[in-house]
């Protein structure tokens, strides 16, 4: 604590400066926090005198597990840089001019003290600290949810009235629109009577972005005066001029960005987004707009987007989410170029939030996962090292999705592990079985029902911190249907598995399998466990079986062990 200044509480009081910072910043980011996260001003002493500067000073809260600063302004010249450091053993320095005149909050540093250390040489070099956060729940532990879909309001209300509900089933935090929120040229009529009786039930916590429909009417002003108030240039959809902005929530930097119709993006934005990233301190970020760099629906992608990316690979961000295309699609990590990357991007197309379907057309070596007949929404449970991502469907519909993923900033360096299947057959309810190069599963194939064993040997992922997992299946002939996975928990082998004795355990996770070549099914968190158990030799590893939904009858094919691609259970995982 500052020598002079008692402890009010648990408070630290702090502000040093070479000169008094000013009263307030040009840019301020939002900061959204997690549940039972708590916060406290930092009150204003007098200005400190110059001599101070170079003075260690540090906020302090009694219990607390991590702390998050609050910047009302900070200024650096030359090569001045401030230095934080918690007790808990985070770092984070900041140089250059990238913050000059932002109001933000830091990431968290874990601890319950952060020491403050400016070296000033410069004499308008300054910062003021507002607020902090903090809280008692172990940063791991701590996560925060937001929701979101696009392509939403149209004449009928009814679909975009169903996304809506689990919106406020959901209960997120923030959420987010992907474009095309109003029908058919999102004036300001539309606004009112198709968006706002729906999704404008959880207008105060929606950070929106435009699309191209918004801008069939000029300058997207319906747009602009719904979100903003009529005739305001600024407010929640940010600048009217302009359309993108940005905002914090939990330990994730969220970027709203502005493709308009689908043309060429302006230099002005991008410089903004490079600006911006340069600023960033999450450890995770995320960006949304309208438009997707790569699609496999009515449209093939926009190679328009593809200096978001750029500057949002080179900058370790982590999803992408997007809409246009009236259907869901989600595509493993990518470079800008569309190839897989360990440090690549993960696009989510969620084109579901209303508006009447465009087919699924055609494969994408990253496409692991598609939906082209629910509505439905996105929602993101996120922590300061990962996320989770469920699609959540419209009451009534059965399709859903779910994916996790380790932030190329966030926690120790992601890893993978791949194993090919050990063994696999295919058990038909007649009492036969298929060892053949190809396994089957069907809900009906000449009177009977199909089901594909598969197992795998994970003795190698034995000691490892395990993060995600899933199966991935090269597919001979698609199946619009679900199919979902199961824990088996009877022993079996190639030539003694049947139909009956192969016993279904918890379910791990569903695919549609809805194109040929790769798919993937992302396994849930009992999945996730299931593995970890196998490694470490608690529970038996009689492996999974793929079985059709209820009703469904669209069989499909994919390539057994005794086949040109085995199954393969994909680990990602980090060091101890």
């Amino acid at each position: 604590m500052l020598k002079g200044l008692p402890a009010q509480g648990a408070i630290a009081s702090l502000l040093i400066a070479a000169v008094f910072a000013p009263a307030s910043a040009s840019q301020r980011t939002l900061q959204l926090s997690e549940d039972g996260t708590l916060s406290r001003p930092v009150p204003a002493p007098k200005a400190t005198p110059l001599a101070k500067a170079a003075a260690l000073d540090r906020v302090c809260e009694s219990g607390a597990k991590w702390m998050r600063l609050g910047f009302k302004q900070l200024n650096l010249s030359g090569y001045d840089s401030l230095v934080l450091t918690s007790n808990g053993g985070d770092r984070l320095v900041f140089e250059g001019r990238h913050w000059n005149d932002r109001s933000f909050h830091t990431r968290a540093l874990r601890g319950d003290c952060v020491d403050i250390k400016p070296y000033f040489s410069q004499p308008d070099s300054a910062f003021q600290l507002d607020r902090y956060e903090y809280s008692t729940t172990a940063l791991e532990l701590a996560s925060v949810v937001v929701a979101g879909a696009g392509d939403i309001c149209d004449t009928s209300g009814t679909a975009c009235k169903g996304t809506s509900d689990l919106i406020v089933s959901i209960n997120p935090t923030a959420v987010f629109t992907a474009g095309d929120n109003a029908y058919d040229s999102g004036t300001l009529s539309e606004f009112n009577n198709r968006y706002a009786p729906t999704w404008g039930r959880f207008k105060a916590l929606t950070s929106p972005s435009p699309g191209n429909h918004e801008y069939y009417t000029s300058g997207a002003s319906g747009y602009f005066d719904y979100f903003n108030g009529v005739g305001n240039a600024d407010g929640p959809a940010g600048n009217r001029s302009k359309g993108y902005y940005s905002w914090d929530v939990g330990d994730w930097h969220f970027i709203a960005l502005n493709t308009m119709t689908g043309g060429t993006v302006s230099s002005t934005q991008i410089t903004w987004l490079k600006n911006d990233l340069a600023a960033n301190t999450k450890p995770c970020t995320a960006a949304y707009f309208h438009h997707p760099l790569v699609s496999r629906g009515s449209y093939s992608g926009y190679s328009q987007v593809k200096p978001f990316w750029d500057a949002l690979y080179a900058a370790k961000a982590d999803l992408v989410l997007v809409g246009h295309d009236h259907n869901y699609q989600r595509y493993g990590k990518m470079n800008p170029s569309q190839g897989a990357a360990s440090d690549g991007i993960r696009q989510i197309l969620i084109g579901t939030g209303g508006r009447a379907f465009y087919d699924i057309d055609g494969s994408h070596a990253s496409l692991e996962a598609s939906n082209d007949n629910t509505h439905g929404v996105l929602k993101l449970t996120l922590t300061a090292t990962g996320y989770t991502g469920d699609f959540v469907p419209r009451a009534g519909s059965s399709y859903t999705d779910h994916f996790t993923g380790t932030c190329n900033k966030g926690g120790s360096p992601s890893q993978s592990l791949t194993l090919n299947a050990v063994r696999d057959v295919t058990v038909k309810s007649g009492g036969s079985r298929d060892n053949s190069s190809v396994l089957f599963a069907d809900g009906s194939d000449g009177g009977q029902q199909l089901r594909g064993l598969m197992g795998w040997n994970v003795s190698s992922a034995a000691g490892l911190n395990l993060t995600a997992a899933q199966v991935k299946l090269q597919v001979s002939d698609r199946s619009t249907g679900v199919y979902d996975l199961y824990q088996v928990t009877t022993s079996w082998s190639e030539s003694n598995a049947t139909y009956s004795s192969a016993t279904l355990g918890s379910k791990l996770g569903s695919v549609t399998p809805s194109a040929t070549g790769a798919q993937y099914v992302s396994l849930n968190a009992t999945g996730l466990q299931l593995v970890k158990n196998w490694a470490a030799g608690t529970v038996a590893n009689h492996g999974v079986i793929l079985v059709p939904a209820s009703g469904v009858t669209d069989g499909v094919d994919w390539s057994s062990r005794e086949g040109s691609n085995a199954p393969q259970l994909l680990l990602s995982y980090t060091t101890p």
